[in-house]
């Protein structure tokens, strides 16, 4: 009987301890929403950031502030991706690379509707963002690199040749 006890007072522990865990994650998702919302005004939309290029393609890896190992591993797919497989563009700079901690740039991240982490390919023109596509999926498809790299290379693609066609 006395190792059911045992049993009975790891588990009561273990399960308080997994509550105190969710209401301090509860609590930091909320306080960070609330600035989110309360710097909305004030955040600039990183614009300064462009370089003084007429129209480019711009790639925001949007990402919070803690950084998860798939978080990273999708970076580093999608940077990759976009160095290889653009290098000439990303030579020209007429496609551009940003990260962005979505998390202190609410103005951004409002722009865009993210709320997680994602990619967003935007084509900008004289420092202002005209037109943007999000990439959602890139973390489901992060551990399935022939799919996340034709998912990534296809939006960049179809957002380039849109530039040129313009």
């Amino acid at each position: 009987m006395p190792d059911r006890k045992k049993l009975q007072k790891l588990i009561s522990n273990l399960l308080i301890a997994f509550v105190l865990i969710t209401i301090g994650f509860s609590l930091g998702k909320h306080s960070v929403l609330n600035r989110m919302t309360a710097d909305a005004a004030t955040v600039s939309a990183s614009n300064s950031s462009l370089p003084d290029i007429k129209k480019a393609v711009k790639i925001f890896y949007m990402h919070s502030t803690f950084r998860c190992v798939t978080c990273s591993a999708a970076e580093t797919l999608a940077l990759d991706l976009v160095d290889k497989e653009f290098a000439e563009a990303r030579k020209t700079q007429t496609l551009l690379w940003e990260n962005v901690n979505f998390q202190e740039n609410a103005a951004l991240a409002k722009k865009f509707d993210v709320i997680a982490t994602c990619m967003v390919i935007a084509t900008v023109e004289n420092d202002q963002i005209i037109d943007f596509v999000r990439l959602d999926d890139i973390l489901t498809l992060s551990d399935k690199p022939e799919e996340f790299n034709a998912y990534v290379r296809n939006a960049v693609s179809k957002e380039l040749g849109k530039m040129a066609g313009s």
